[in-house]
């Protein structure tokens, strides 16, 4: 569900790169920088793996101290403790740093919290783990796929805490995987939030330790989004990231949002006994999805199992169980806005999106302003600031959704056409002709909104956005 973005880097300049994918190469000189309104468009795949012939390549390079005199935060140091610093050791930051030894770069990496991020340690991975679960108890539970092995099991069941153990233990394996890949190169691993005091420098943690980098990838990746009016309490009403833990099985759940991460844990939570019900804001579920691919998922996922729905309305108030009485939900119709129901149920799931993990960066620092938490960057994914100037001493290193990319897109179009919401897009096709294909459409687009403006269907195979002077061109 993640792309990364691969830079090039010369010991000599930086005014020009080589971007390059499994599949693609191209040169990108110089340019003028682009005040763009949205980040995360141009995305690259890391081609660096975890042989063992880049450990031994790189076991010999030499450690420098990554701990700096305090001083004036506005002026760039004139030594560096390193080549590059990442903020974020995600899959992202990752991939980043071993890239970067690769190219022959001193390089450390900053986590406030465990290394893997979002996607080993709150999605992709225990995910994965919970859904293989709920795989095979909707196996145990099948009497008529059972019999065609001639088995008989009288009666399936779980241990709660074992199902957690099994999903946050294969998280712990990669996550070793992962920090024990960096150190073998000689990435340096430092503890702590960090913060942009000034150009090319962070602040690691709480205390006054101070590192300076000639460049800096920012990596932060992505949290839960949650809505205005939702009081999220950890227990009752939960995120993905308290989901995960799954500190508990309530006989009903409502998930407000039915994109892939709602229906993922409503496959989940079903097959542990749960009763779901899908809270949408638009007239559909899983709007964001190619048209087949939801009918498919509508009768495969949701018309057999215990599960109704809500569409068309809003969540306008969460209040969590407290006292003895129910989680709270009150809903309203989405277009009219006048009150519809209040349910009551044993818990509520936020599944509405992510948002960019940017608060606390520090960009102000830098005279950068986010754009709704997006770090504004080019097409190189170097940070542009509040002037429209660029630091070439920093670069994004970013996994929005397509959804919330398009979003931004759709924002700035100009009216051309009419058009129904299309299925995903598969391929970005740059002006210059370029494709380049976008991994997991549906996982990427799970809040794609039904926006009318801006769009021109080609036989509903080709979606053009036009955006300012440009058009964008989607194989669909």
């Amino acid at each position: 569900m993640h792309s990364s973005l691969s830079l090039s880097f010369s010991a000599t300049s930086s005014s020009a790169a080589t971007v390059s994918r499994s599949r693609h190469s191209f040169h990108v000189p110089a340019s003028a920088p682009l005040n763009l309104r949205f980040c995360g468009l141009r995305r690259e795949t890391l081609g660096s793996g975890l042989a063992a012939s880049l450990s031994r390549r790189h076991s010999h390079l030499p450690r420098r101290p990554h701990s700096a005199a305090l001083s004036d935060n506005g002026s760039p140091p004139k030594s560096f403790d390193y080549d590059l610093l990442i903020i974020g050791a995600g899959v992202g930051g990752h991939g980043a740093a071993l890239h970067a030894v690769e190219k022959g770069l001193k390089t450390a990496i900053v986590e406030g919290d465990v290394v893997g991020g979002t996607c080993v340690n709150r999605g992709c991975v225990p995910s994965k783990a919970l859904l293989a679960v709920s795989g095979r108890m909707r196996e145990l539970k099948s009497d008529h796929h059972l019999k065609s092995f001639g088995l008989q099991v009288s009666a399936a069941g779980y241990d709660r805490q074992g199902v957690a153990d099994h999903a946050n233990n294969l998280a712990l394996k990669i996550r070793n995987n992962l920090t024990n890949s960096m150190k073998a190169l000689g990435v340096d691993i430092l503890s702590g939030f960090g913060a942009i005091l000034g150009p090319q420098k962070v602040k690691v943690g709480s205390s006054n330790k101070i590192v300076t980098a000639k460049d800096i990838i920012i990596a932060t990746g992505s949290v839960p989004f949650v809505p205005t009016g939702i009081e999220i309490d950890g227990k009752s009403v939960i995120t993905s990231d308290h989901a995960l833990k799954l500190e508990s099985v309530p006989d009903w759940i409502a998930i407000v949002g039915s994109g892939y991460i709602g229906l993922e844990f409503s496959d989940v939570y079903t097959a542990l006994g749960s009763e779901v019900t899908f809270i949408e804001a638009l007239d559909q579920l899983m709007p964001g999805f190619d048209p087949e691919i939801s009918k498919l998922a509508q009768r495969v996922l949701i018309n057999p199992r215990s599960i109704d729905y809500h569409t068309g309305v809003f969540a306008t108030k969460i209040t969590p169980a407290r006292d003895g009485k129910p989680v709270l939900i009150e809903l309203i119709d989405a277009k009219t806005k006048e009150p519809k129901d209040t349910l009551e149920v044993d818990a509520a799931l936020i599944a509405t999106g992510r948002a960019p993990f940017t608060q606390g960066l520090g960009l102000e620092n830098i005279d950068v302003v986010t754009q709704r938490g997006f770090v504004p960057v080019d097409e190189r994914m170097r940070v542009i600031d509040a002037n429209g100037k660029l630091d070439i001493k920093f670069a994004v290193h970013a996994h929005p959704t397509l959804s919330e990319v398009l979003d931004e897109l759709f924002k700035s179009a100009k009216v051309k056409a009419q058009a129904s919401s299309p299925g995903l897009p598969k391929y970005y096709a740059s002006s210059g002709g370029r494709h380049e294909h976008i991994q997991n459409p549906v996982k990427e687009g799970n809040r794609l909104r039904e926006i009318n403006n801006g769009l021109i269907m080609d036989n509903r195979r080709r979606l053009h956005i036009l955006v300012r002077d440009t058009i964008l061109n989607y194989d669909i």
